[in-house]
């Protein structure tokens, strides 16, 4: 007997919170998520081919430093940024080494150049240098 009075609490509170939020809250403002959600269906979410083939790829772009030239065609550039200290907020140089491809050769250690990402060419080389930017004094 006692847990068909539970129960009956339960159910009473259960309607009373549903009369609640059907006074504090509009028809319209439930139904616009689903409307929303209706026409985000609709849409086309996929490309065509066509339109596919004529976007660019979108290529990663870093400015460097060359700092070795040990590789036939290829070099490694190291790459600084800088970031700041998510607690401290002190500002720190984090710098990262890309191995490059330069078929030419025309980059020395020390140039400024602008690379750019590719199609892998092998395990580390994904980018390639697109510009001499500076080249070093000699």
């Amino acid at each position: 007997m006692r847990s068909t009075f539970i129960g009956l609490g339960c159910v009473a509170f259960f309607l009373a919170f549903v009369a609640y939020t059907n006074m504090t809250t509009s028809a319209d403002s439930l139904s616009s998520p689903l409307v929303a959600r209706a026409n985000f269906a609709a849409r086309p979410c996929v490309a065509t081919f066509a339109e596919a083939a004529e976007r660019k790829p979108i290529r990663q772009r870093f400015e460097g430093r060359v700092v070795g030239d040990g590789m036939v065609r290829s070099r490694t550039v190291r790459v600084e940024r800088l970031v700041r200290h998510p607690k401290y907020h002190k500002r720190m140089r984090l710098s990262k080494n890309y191995v490059v491809d330069d078929p030419l050769e025309q980059s020395e250690v020390g140039d400024i150049v602008e690379i750019a990402s590719m199609k892998p060419m092998s395990k580390k080389k994904t980018f390639e240098i697109t510009e001499i930017v500076r080249k070093v004094k000699k």
